[in-house]
């Protein structure tokens, strides 16, 4: 099998396909206790990833603030919002070297919170970065953080806006679009017009970078994205830690 999935939920997914395959394996015939054993072991396997996960949470927000969850966000309750959580540290640098991200790409973070998204994109060559926040509050916070570490960055232009996601102005250079499941209905919708309103505007390739899809349907029932495949040499699907990779057509 493929290595263990960094992400809660897909590891879950993992181990238990890994103990379905051993018990087809091992056949009906054995004892309980192997069984047993198995999924003691892969207990004791997800016990130290998540260890790990924790640990790697506290070194890489380190200085940075950017962890913790936001449970009630004012300006959230009328935009369609879900709670702010940062997205995970390894989801944007793997997305981003699977689609070749470089100097000629312009990314905006819709809902981009306390600012660890645009931080991280910052320190790629991108041509420029945006992030997409509606509460004042949590765009302040990734303002200072933005400032702060703006030594450490390769990209050099780097803004925050406040806005309603489904009001913003999709620039006609925007390439990379991020969502970590910032928002849902109207405002989804209107953030997906936006990006379909621009590319008609200016015909060029958009990739969606969307973790935690849980509503990846909607993208796919605009008629106007796909799921972008990726094979060894070639094409197959795209799925970085249950993050879906789209692409504007």
């Amino acid at each position: 099998m493929d290595r263990i999935p960094d992400d809660p939920e897909a590891r879950r997914e993992w181990l238990d396909r890994w103990a379905a395959e051993q018990d087809e394996r091992l056949g009906a015939g054995h004892p309980a206790a192997p069984r047993r054993l198995r999924v003691s072991i892969a207990r004791t396997i997800e016990s130290q990833v998540d260890r790990l996960e924790r640990l790697a949470e506290r070194v890489f927000d380190r200085r940075l603030d950017t962890s913790g969850v936001v449970r009630w966000i004012p300006e959230l309750a009328d935009v369609d919002g879900v709670r702010y959580v940062p997205s995970a540290w390894h989801v944007l640098p793997r997305a981003l070297r699977a689609i070749g991200a470089g100097e000629g790409d312009v990314f905006v973070d819709y809902g981009c919170g306390k600012g660890r998204i645009v931080h991280q994109a910052a320190r790629w060559p991108l041509k420029r970065v945006i992030g997409v926040e509606v509460s004042p509050v949590l765009a302040d916070v990734a303002r200072r953080l933005v400032a702060a570490h703006r030594h450490e960055h390769r990209c050099k232009h780097v803004d925050i806006v406040v806005s309603d996601a489904a009001k913003f102005t999709v620039p006609d250079d925007l390439t990379i679009a991020y969502l970590f499941n910032p928002f849902r209905g109207r405002t989804l919708e209107g953030v997906l017009s936006g990006l379909v309103e621009s590319i008609d505007r200016r015909p060029r390739p958009l990739r969606l970078i969307y973790v935690s899809p849980v509503y990846g349907d909607q993208v796919l029932a605009t008629g106007r994205f796909r799921l972008v495949k990726w094979q060894r040499g070639g094409l197959r699907d795209v799925r970085i830690s249950r993050a879906a990779i789209f692409e504007g057509c």
